[in-house]
């Protein structure tokens, strides 16, 4: 019984600091999709040369939406490491806008290949369908065909 009594306990304790633990990063983050850490800087409109031209000459498209996350999270990554200017928080904001294009690029792969499922599931239902409607076909003509085999037998029986 006391062992009962501390195991809801901990139970309920760890419940707490967890709903605490959520509640105060919700608070914190306020769902902002960049950290904290860079509100006190500027944003300014400005973007360097170098940004533009990333943005005016778009990467090949062969790259997969795995290896285009993993090479802007670099460059995000890169960016971040150094001290925060003015012409920086631009590159930032232009890998933040990389970050979401990926991220848009998957959900529309994501909604594509769900089609596709739904296509070839609708597919499978079918021929399944199908198939065991030429399942109980063959097995009543298989009954049919037994029948006579006995039926025949049965004359031939008389016959002698």
């Amino acid at each position: 019984m006391n062992m009962h009594k501390n195991m809801l306990n901990a139970l309920l304790a760890g419940t707490v600091l967890l709903t605490s633990a959520t509640f105060s990063l919700k608070a914190c983050a306020q769902d902002m999709p960049y950290e904290p850490v860079f509100e006190n800087v500027p944003i300014t409109e400005s973007i360097n040369t170098a940004a533009k031209t990333e943005i005016a000459q778009p990467k090949a498209s062969t790259m997969t939406p795995v290896e285009h996350i993993a090479s802007t999270s670099t460059t995000a990554t890169s960016t971040a490491s150094t001290s925060v200017t003015s012409p920086e928080s631009g590159s930032l904001q232009n890998a933040l806008m990389q970050l979401d294009s990926a991220q848009v690029d998957l959900r529309n792969q994501l909604i594509q290949y769900k089609s596709e499922y739904t296509d070839l599931d609708n597919q499978y239902q079918s021929i399944s369908k199908q198939r065991s409607d030429k399942a109980k076909l063959i097995k009543e003509t298989e009954k049919k065909i037994k029948n006579l085999d006995s039926t025949k037998e049965k004359i031939r029986k008389n016959m002698n």
